[in-house]
């Protein structure tokens, strides 16, 4: 069963159509009022150039883009096809930067040294097969005193709906499917240990913060379960009988009990934010 690497590879041979759940469901109720987050740490600058890795459908690119305004210059990337599909399709926001989008691997950048006055990458270290490699790419592009920041989820438990999905699958499809689940997006909660992989990427002025969010799923825990179609279980749901499924979803809603309020799934999830900067002297 997969595991958080594995995620990725998942993300990058998903159709249009699996990403279009991630960016119908999980982007306006998690990844945008997220990306604001990442941004306010950041305060990019008019003018200066972003580039986003692991952008996704480019919930932070987009909004890098309006941030720096018509002066500046934003790079997507993401080595997901569907992702950037619809990324690309998306309409730019008003006085944006130019913005392009290329496909390539984290840990392989297809672009410049020293480029960049800023690497984001929201969500996206956990799925990397070698996190210091890709951290250290992130380092290549940056200019002198570039700034990097990134978000990561803290651990399952942190996150309650997310939790309550797993112990769903555990109780239908068992002990084996509950782990592949968990061992994805999360388990970043170690601010030392975040500290410790970028400090030996190359950064310095280190900093980590733990920010919680509201989360809510308005269509309750049938539209909650709907995000497992953008996980790298859906391989394993996609083989299940109907009825199969109807006890998944009878489970899903006894494990959201304790935070649904009037059909409506009420709860939080935890991240923490690393910034970081390159030294004047980069070498």
């Amino acid at each position: 069963m997969p595991g958080g690497p594995e995620w990725g590879a998942a993300f990058a041979a998903a159709s249009t159509d699996a990403m279009s759940f991630y960016d119908e469901i999980m982007v306006p109720r998690l990844f945008a009022p997220w990306s604001e987050i990442l941004l306010d740490e950041l305060k990019p600058q008019r003018g200066q150039a972003v580039l986003d890795v692991a952008c996704g459908p480019g919930t932070v690119t987009r909004q890098a883009a309006l941030r720096v305004g018509p002066s500046g210059r934003v790079t997507g990337c993401d080595f997901s096809p569907a992702m950037l599909e619809l990324a690309r399709s998306k309409t730019p926001l008003d006085a944006s930067a130019p913005t392009d989008y290329l496909e390539c691997p984290a840990d392989s950048l297809e672009v410049p040294d020293d480029d960049f006055d800023m690497v984001t990458c929201q969500q996206g270290v956990q799925f990397f097969p070698d996190r210091r490699a890709a951290l250290v790419e992130m380092r290549r592009v940056l200019r002198p005193s570039g700034q990097l920041g990134i978000a990561v989820w803290c651990d399952l438990d942190t996150c309650p709906p997310f939790a309550a999905l797993g112990r769903a699958l555990g109780q239908v499809l068992g002990n084996e499917t509950a782990d592949a689940y968990a061992a994805g997006p999360w388990g970043f909660g170690d601010s030392n240990k975040l500290v410790d992989l970028v400090t030996e990427s190359g950064f310095i002025n280190v900093q980590v913060r733990r920010c919680e969010l509201p989360v809510f799923f308005e269509g309750g825990p049938d539209q909650l379960m709907l995000t497992l179609r953008a996980a790298s279980v859906s391989t394993v749901l996609a083989q299940l009988s109907e009825d199969r499924l109807s006890a998944l979803a009878a489970a899903v809603k006894d494990a959201t009990r304790p935070i649904t309020f009037d059909g409506i799934v009420r709860s939080h999830a935890t991240s923490n934010i690393v910034t970081a900067t390159v030294g004047d002297g980069k070498v």
